[in-house]
């Protein structure tokens, strides 16, 4: 083997700590080879997730979309994206056990539009509930939950 190939260190050298890209944005910092470079892994739990709901369309009545828990995240929101030809109401509930919910906040995407909904206070689960703004006019919604979780 060559010597540019070679990972044996002489006492008292420095670890060689070879360039490596980030791929989700995470390192897992506890995990490092006998080089004492960074492994191009992502870390096994990973600091970002997303859900999405695509085609979603609006009824005359609020409906809405799967819960999800937020227990274990620092921060989170909905991304919500009209492609439709009217405006949707938007309404972001928010529940300590899955069934029983309040509105945390509420609003309406335009035709064409894109909103976001961030909460100002916390319980354990949360969901997004959608309709449409003007009764008999559906429209057709792309929705986005992104999260971070907690370190």
């Amino acid at each position: 083997m060559s010597s540019k190939h070679s990972r044996r260190r002489t006492k008292g050298s420095k670890p060689l700590l070879l360039p490596c890209s980030k791929r989700d944005g995470v390192y897992n910092q506890s995990d490092r080879q006998a080089t004492g470079s960074k492994k191009c892994r992502p870390s096994k739990k990973g600091v970002f997730s997303e859900r999405t709901f695509m085609n979603v369309e609006t009824t005359d009545d609020f409906v809405p979309l799967p819960s999800q828990d937020t227990s274990n995240k620092a921060v989170y929101s909905y991304a919500i994206v009209n492609d439709g030809c009217e405006p949707a109401s938007v309404q972001l509930e928010i529940g300590p056990n899955g069934r029983d919910y309040v509105v945390e906040t509420e609003g309406v995407v335009q035709i064409k539009g894109m909103g976001v909904i961030v909460p100002s206070r916390f319980l354990r689960y949360a969901r997004l509930a959608v309709k449409s703004e003007q009764p008999g006019k559906p429209t057709k919604l792309c929705i986005y939950f992104q999260s971070q979780k907690a370190r």
